[in-house]
């Protein structure tokens, strides 16, 4: 990994999209994309910053010599928490090695700093960075019980919910219950993005059932696809 530039902004050690781009050796297309994918996720202010107007002005009267900056007019500046995002995103080996890297030899040197200023702050600066170390674990926490799937239990009773939403539906039209099996485990697969009912998120179970229990059969699959022809 290049010698990165050093950036602060308010109190911050931040990156801009080309340096985090470079960093993990993809595209600043690439993280900006998989920013507008997962918006949702980022908060501004702790997983980055959006510079424009006035503050993106001074920002760049700062940085005189950046070709880079010239015709931008909204700047994001990425902190540690977005930086853990983004490698979320990627996801591959490359990223989370780079972000490694950004964490020991970028990132947590501004924190080093700060514990170094003095006496007077020092007491003041520990707390800051206890809590930081924190809040990063707890968000690294967060998104790891956000990705796990269903345990067998759970599968059972979805999979329990899904036949007896298709028996609801189906009580005149017995017939009928293949195509809605499938038609329904494919709906789930849609909503949930996954590849089988399996791979549900724990934390979607309780939408998943609402879901099924109110899934509405889509005509019973259209008429069981014109009776069958």
């Amino acid at each position: 990994m290049q010698q990165l530039q050093e950036i602060n902004y308010q109190d911050a050690r931040v990156l801009t999209t080309k340096q985090l781009s470079a960093a993990f050796d993809t595209t600043d297309k690439t993280v900006t994309r998989n920013f507008q994918r997962n918006n949702e996720r980022y908060e501004i202010g702790k997983h980055y910053f959006a510079l424009t107007g006035e503050d993106l002005k001074q920002f760049k009267a700062t940085r005189q010599d950046d070709a880079t900056l010239k015709f931008v007019s909204t700047l994001y500046l990425w902190t540690e928490h977005g930086a853990w995002l983004h490698a979320k995103s990627l996801n591959n080996d490359r990223a989370w090695e780079a972000y490694r890297m950004l964490i020991d030899n970028y990132y947590s040197i501004a924190k080093r700093h700060s514990v170094l200023r003095g006496p007077d702050n020092m007491g003041h600066a520990l707390s800051e960075q206890v809590i930081y170390q924190i809040e990063s674990r707890l968000d690294a926490l967060e998104e790891q019980i956000k990705q796990v799937t269903l345990p067998a239990r759970e599968q059972k009773r979805l999979r329990n919910a899904v036949g007896e939403r298709v028996y609801q539906l189906t009580r005149k039209e017995p017939g009928a219950r293949p195509a809605l099996f499938r038609a329904l485990h494919r709906s789930i697969r849609e909503r949930y993005d996954v590849e089988s009912y399996r791979d549900v998120k724990r934390h979607q179970l309780l939408d998943a059932l609402n879901f099924v229990a109110n899934w509405g059969g889509e005509a019973i699959e259209t008429r069981s696809k014109a009776n069958s022809g």
